[in-house]
């Protein structure tokens, strides 16, 4: 007796459908890895952007600072004036960061390194990162009655800690950058502390000054992202001594 053979379509049916869904799954796992990779490559990027134009943002605001020093000096009548007092870091809790200059009975200034006073100037009161803007003017800048044409321009901006050949500034604004170590933050706080040796430089309150390119986290002299625009004396003078009579000059 002759028995015939049959196959069981379901059985194949289920196999193909199993060797379908693995197939697929393979298919799947391809596809999400070729997406991290592109994401990968453009997320990266994309951050580069947003810390160009927070960068391109805060050198906005360091040139408007400047352009207001300039006015503030320019108000009074008939004479070039001295430029702002700083805003004080540190002090009486009504009366450090403010945003007001800080300027003692006797005409001097409370202290010749600080916030830049913001409000005084009329200013936006901070960089794109949200930490306020320093500050800091030479002594014969920042009082009434030693005529401009005189005045010594005291702090002096480096290349380098060694600092063999600085330039002279009347005044100079700090921002500290997308780090923001050293600064006051919006909200009244203290950011962390510099790690590197020339980003301390830049809140040591003294009149030294550290400035040039952005120097990375991994490098051993540490990292460095402080944008600096200086107001040397003769830029000051060419904007406020027109005519010459108003700095002193006969």
């Amino acid at each position: 007796m002759r028995t015939e053979t049959t196959s069981r379509p379901d059985t194949r049916f289920r196999i193909a459908v199993h060797a379908a869904d693995g197939f697929t799954l393979i298919e799947l796992a391809i596809v999400l890895f070729i997406i991290t990779l592109l994401l990968g490559g453009v997320l990266t990027p994309l951050g580069q952007q947003v810390v160009e134009h927070q960068t391109t943002e805060s050198r906005r605001t360091l040139e408007s600072a400047r352009i207001a020093l300039v006015g503030f000096a320019l108000r009074q009548a008939g004479q070039a004036g001295p430029l702002p007092c700083p805003d004080l870091r540190e002090g009486h809790a009504t009366q450090a960061n403010d945003g007001l200059e800080d300027r003692l009975a006797d005409g001097a200034c409370a202290a010749l390194s600080g916030n830049l006073p913001w409000k005084t100037l009329g200013l936006t009161k901070a960089d794109a990162w949200g930490n306020h803007l320093s500050y800091a003017v030479a002594a014969d800048w920042s009082v009434a009655g030693t005529p401009l044409a005189e005045a010594v321009a005291e702090l002096q901006v480096c290349p380098n800690r060694a600092c063999n050949s600085p330039t002279s500034a009347a005044a100079i604004i700090i921002s500290h950058g997308r780090n923001g170590f050293g600064a006051k933050n919006t909200n009244g706080g203290d950011n962390l502390r510099p790690t590197s040796s020339d980003e301390l430089e830049n809140i040591n309150s003294d009149a030294r000054f550290i400035m040039h390119p952005p120097r990375a986290s991994d490098r051993p002299e540490g990292e460095f992202d402080d944008l600096l625009l200086p107001l040397s004396a003769d830029w000051l003078r060419g904007r406020l001594c027109d005519p010459a009579s108003l700095c002193g000059e006969n």
